[in-house]
């Protein structure tokens, strides 16, 4: 359900020049009380806070150990030692597998303090305690730090919102600077899993998660007000000749090309949505190719600019039939 809309909201349109709001949206959950909400705030901070002194800690740790004991070259060994996985990782960042790439991180660094850990229990009572144990643990004390600081900021209760307007919408959220985003600036809109993304003309972007209050009803409209300019966008751009994309694919005067097919328009009947993705339908009824939403930016877009192309071409071709 939509906030009312307060004297404040009005001055907040005309300092953006926004027009006139119309709807107001709060994104936090109602689950949880303003007393509850403060007091998860205060505990969520304090973990961030203990993170932040985990990762200070380790750094002066590695610090003082590298320049104490000499160990320049064996951050040598340990970058060659990291160097593969990460490599992989990043083969496959680059081939759209972007988790792989922080899990091979991960495993990297965890890795090492494994065999450091089991060598230290082996070898028992040792007379001194090896250097490179220091290093470990100061990288033990960064990478906790990092996880205790980044999941208590990222679950911090927040104070989100949204004001809807008739040129526009203002994103509001506290400690942070408002965001504002005219209808005629997006430039894609993206589906992603559990979130979407608004993807402005200037490289700004803002994303709005399927777990946040209101964020589905708030996407519909944001997405029903930028349909206009999108599809305005992308039908100026096929007429006057250019190649307009989808991701993977590539609308062009001569048909659809997926990156390894193309697809003439006189082999496509319709372009139609099915289950959770977006199927090519040829002449034959059979379905030349399909993707996801999730791998489609601006899926409808696409849909209604095939649509409209294949209406015109249709019409052309009856009226040369008349003719």
């Amino acid at each position: 359900m939509a906030n009312q809309i307060v004297h404040q909201d009005h001055l907040l349109a005309k300092k953006y020049n926004l027009g006139v709001p119309t709807r107001k949206f709060n994104f936090n959950s109602r689950r949880y009380s303003l007393p509850r909400m403060v007091l998860l705030f205060a505990e969520l901070l304090l973990i961030a806070l203990s993170g932040l002194f985990c990762i200070a800690s380790g750094c002066i740790l590695l610090i003082s150990t590298t320049f104490t004991y000499n160990l320049f070259t064996t951050w040598l060994w340990l970058s060659l030692v990291s160097a593969v996985p990460i490599a992989f990782g990043w083969i496959m960042y680059r081939q759209g597998n972007r988790r792989l790439f922080m899990l091979n991180i991960m495993s990297c660094i965890l890795s090492l303090l494994l065999v450091t850990a089991v060598d230290y229990w082996f070898n028992t009572h040792p007379a001194h305690l090896d250097p490179i144990a220091y290093l470990f643990g100061g990288l033990c004390l960064i990478v906790t730090g990092s996880l205790m600081s980044f999941l208590s900021l990222y679950f911090l209760p927040l104070l989100r919102s949204v004001l809807i307007c008739t040129d526009g919408c203002l994103f509001m959220q506290t400690l942070q600077p408002h965001k504002v985003v005219r209808w005629e600036q997006i430039a894609s809109f993206r589906l992603g899993k559990g979130f979407a993304r608004i993807i402005c003309s200037d490289g700004t972007s803002m994303k709005l998660r399927r777990t946040w209050a209101h964020s589905s009803t708030v996407q519909h409209l944001i997405y029903g007000k930028a349909f206009r300019h999108l599809f305005a966008r992308a039908r100026s751009s096929y007429n006057s000749g250019e190649s307009v994309g989808f991701g993977r694919f590539t609308v062009t005067w001569q048909g659809i090309h997926n990156g390894r097919q193309l697809f003439p328009w006189d082999q496509l009947r319709s372009c139609v949505y099915v289950d959770s993705g977006v199927a090519l339908i040829s002449v034959e009824d059979t379905c030349l190719d399909l993707a996801y939403l999730s791998q489609l930016p601006d899926a409808t877009i696409f849909v209604e600019l095939i649509k409209y192309v294949l209406g015109t071409r249709r019409t052309g071709s009856q009226h040369s039939v008349i003719r």
